[in-house]
């Protein structure tokens, strides 16, 4: 049992860290998309209609790709106050309660992306721009996001279960 957990960390680490590099590609691309417009626009006077929708799109796509490594390295935002007030033992499992409402509240939003990339897909619903693309690819990303987010706030609730009762994480 203790063999398939680490693999299958291993795996959805290795999942996150390719959507990581996308993301960053993402941001990439806004780079350039907005250099690319602003050398259009100020110096051949012939700005495009498509790179504002694309902007769009590549931001939506670097937050839900970037979202599930930053909660990885549990870089999501906390308000501690309540916590740290509390005595070792009882915060470990007042964090390990947090993660299980964040774990609970990312899995819900993204079963509801889930239904509505299918929704997207089945009806082939495309965005209203100058460039029209099929809306399930947005929607499938904000699911991935959400999904691998709420999985490794599960993850972080049983490393704060295991430091609660005075065990080791698993050996890798």
């Amino acid at each position: 049992m203790n063999k398939v957990f680490v693999y299958s960390t291993r795996v959805h680490d290795t999942i996150t860290l390719i959507g990581y590099w996308l993301g960053v590609l993402a941001l990439f691309a806004i780079l350039c998309m907005f250099c690319y417009e602003i050398t259009a626009r100020y110096f051949f006077r012939s700005p495009t209609q498509w790179i504002s929708d694309f902007t769009g799109y590549a931001l939506l796509f670097s937050t839900f790709l970037l979202a599930p490594r930053i909660t990885q390295n549990r870089g999501h935002i906390e308000i501690t106050f309540i916590r740290d007030a509390l005595p070792e033992r009882p915060k470990r499992f007042f964090n390990a309660s947090l993660f299980v409402l964040a774990a609970v509240a990312c899995m819900w939003a993204g079963s509801y992306a889930i239904e509505e990339a299918m929704r997207q897909y089945d009806r082939n619903i495309r965005t209203m721009a100058v460039v029209s693309v099929p809306r399930w690819w947005m929607s499938a990303v904000i699911a991935y996001g959400l999904i691998n987010s709420g999985l490794y706030f599960i993850r972080i609730c049983l490393e704060e279960l295991r430091a609660a009762m005075g065990k080791t994480p698993h050996a890798e």
